[in-house]
């Protein structure tokens, strides 16, 4: 027989971990509807939108797939009927073949050659996903190039081009995932090999262009950390867009204060006996997992992954404050990037400042300057990483400081050590 704390998390609607937007509407999740910049979006062909880790950027992903995936037409109604987009669609809903790939699940290698293959290995399926999901248009399609992602993507697209087929529209989730890995590894050449010459990314993303300049790729959206690989990959990909700075994207992913103190009261309404407790949990909130601003004069916004965290831990606590506030999964994501920075020879002196005044100077155009290989550990770029990377954030359009005590808390830890 289940005990009563069984029974209270088997009611547990808040979407902790859950990435796929189809699961999370049929069973029956709170969401924070997004689905306004699905319209902005379809001005871009090749947008790119960064933030840090755990900040939603999957459910976004997942979120585009449901809506333009041509096979889940009959279900438009059920998945974004209530939402924003449901009530406002746009012409191209449901019109394109969707394949979606997630760098996050790349292996590495101690190899370039072993890092080709993990590659291969991860990405050839999503475009064998795709065929087998449009197999009524694809027939008796059968690919002549295994084994390789970028052939079998070229093969792909050039076969759906010439039956006139609907349009590809592909996804790319955390890009940058592998090869932040690699540019922090010291004494190797993987990450400028990987993104130069003919490299397998390169090669990759140069497929990407040409099927978008020939019309058979609709659009390709990006997510990622740190515009740096896309920047380095030059010519390969010199169509990118990156919106992360744009004012009308500020808001797409985190949430607004509005949206918090929305979703608090579903939170008290649904777990906690107490109603009364609401300005006590929202103190919390702000201090924990608020202040994130990507524009000097932006909204502060919450870590919407980390602020989920909390609420569940709170509902499954019976509407009690849980002992921990971090999440753990975000202490690995962060502790990596504190330990690359404060390890640098110039580093510590100049970090003194974040500790000391809570707060570390900044030029605000070097945000807007392009962030490479050559120039990502110039000391002068050092804060404009930690930005990228959710450690600090925009106080003003001259300083930047900790966005909330969880930040500040685990970047102290490393500082100490």
């Amino acid at each position: 027989m289940k005990d009563e704390n069984d029974k209270i998390i088997e009611r547990i609607t808040i979407p902790y971990a859950v990435t796929d937007f189809t699961d999370l509407r049929e069973h029956s999740f709170y969401y924070v509807d997004k689905t306004d910049y699905i319209s902005k979006l379809e001005a871009y062909k090749a947008p790119v939108f960064l933030r840090p880790r755990r900040f939603g950027k999957s459910l976004l992903v997942s979120t585009l797939a449901c809506y333009y995936d041509r096979t889940k037409a009959h279900r438009f109604e059920e998945l974004f009927g209530d939402t924003w987009i449901g009530s406002h669609p746009t012409n191209e809903h449901n019109r394109y073949m969707i394949i979606h790939y997630d760098f996050s699940e790349m292996m590495m290698s101690d190899n370039i050659e072993g890092l080709a293959q993990k590659f291969n290995d991860l990405n050839c399926s999503p475009v064998e996903i795709m065929v087998e999901q449009n197999r009524d248009l694809f027939g008796k399609f059968q690919f002549l190039n295994r084994g390789n992602a970028s052939k079998m993507l070229e093969e792909v697209l050039c076969f759906a081009r010439s039956q006139g087929f609907p349009k590809i529209y592909i996804l790319i989730d955390e890009y940058d995932s592998f090869t932040n890995q690699l540019l922090t590894i010291s004494n190797t050449p993987f990450y400028g090999e990987v993104t130069t010459n003919d490299s397998f990314l390169l090669t990759f993303f140069k497929v990407i262009k040409a099927g978008i300049g020939e019309g058979s790729i609709r659009t390709c959206f990006c997510t990622g950390v740190l515009p740096i690989t896309m920047n380095d990959l030059t010519s390969g990909y010199n169509i990118a867009e990156i919106l992360t700075l744009e004012p009308n994207f500020l808001n797409m992913l985190g949430f607004t204060h509005k949206e918090t103190e929305t979703y608090l009261r579903y939170v008290l309404d649904s777990y906690s006996i107490n109603q009364e407790c609401f300005d006590e949990i929202w103190q919390l909130v702000v201090n924990n997992y608020d202040g994130y601003r990507f524009r000097p004069n932006g909204d502060r916004l919450f870590n919407a992954t980390i602020l989920t965290y909390f609420f569940k831990k709170f509902a499954a606590n019976a509407g009690s404050i849980p002992d921990e506030l971090i999440d753990e999964n975000i202490l690995t994501d962060i502790n990596w990037i504190c330990q690359l920075i404060l390890s640098l020879d110039n580093a510590k002196a100049m970090l003194n400042a974040l500790v000391i005044n809570d707060e570390l100077p900044y030029n605000v155009s070097d945000l807007s300057k392009r962030l490479d290989k050559q120039n990502v550990f110039d000391m002068r770029f050092y804060p404009v990483v930690l930005f990228y990377w959710g450690v600090i954030t925009l106080k003003d359009k001259y300083c930047m400081n900790f966005p909330n005590t969880t930040m500040r808390s685990i970047y102290m830890k490393h500082y100490s050590e």
